[in-house]
């Protein structure tokens, strides 16, 4: 087992074990206050909080600041392990967009962040929807990034499947 490969299972298990931390701290509906994109969706989404809600939810959003760096690690190995193990050029070529493109999220993620706290401070229109758009880019940058790993491990192992 090469180094990325050891780092990518090193991030991949810190941002689990990270993610299960702050669990007890995140709201279920947190992904629906990122996507609230309306003051009036994010008023009901704090409203059903309370106010133990909105405080667990601020810890969380903290919390979050250091899961943004793991995930991001993981998945900028994951892409480039995964592609490696693929073969596949394009795949590798895409590799290249995705492991840059992962930190840019990251940044995205971070604003989110900040707009939401803003938004638990003094909610206005800018906040709200400012944490909704950097949250929209991320999510698709994530999820493009996750399908390129797994798009990746299934040609890797179609080809090991095929070898004589």
């Amino acid at each position: 087992m090469n180094k990325q490969v050891k780092l990518f299972w090193i991030a991949t298990a810190a941002t689990i074990g990270w993610f299960i931390l702050m669990r007890p701290f995140t709201p279920t509906n947190i992904v629906q206050f990122e996507l609230a994109k309306t003051i009036e969706s994010a008023q009901q989404i704090i409203d059903t909080w309370g106010m133990d809600g909105e405080s667990k939810a601020r810890i969380s959003i903290y919390l979050d600041f250091v899961f943004i760096f793991l995930y991001c690690w993981a998945i900028d190995l994951g892409c480039k392990v995964s592609t490696a193990f693929s073969n596949n050029e394009k795949l590798m070529m895409a590799r290249k967009f995705f492991s840059r493109g992962i930190w840019f999220a990251g940044t995205c993620d971070l604003i989110e962040n900040f707009a939401m706290l803003f938004t638990l401070s003094d909610m206005n229109e800018g906040t709200v929807s400012m944490a909704f758009y950097f949250a929209i880019i991320k999510f698709t940058i994530v999820l493009v990034a996750l399908l390129l790993i797994f798009l990746s491990l299934g040609v890797g192992l179609f080809k090991f499947a095929i070898k004589d």
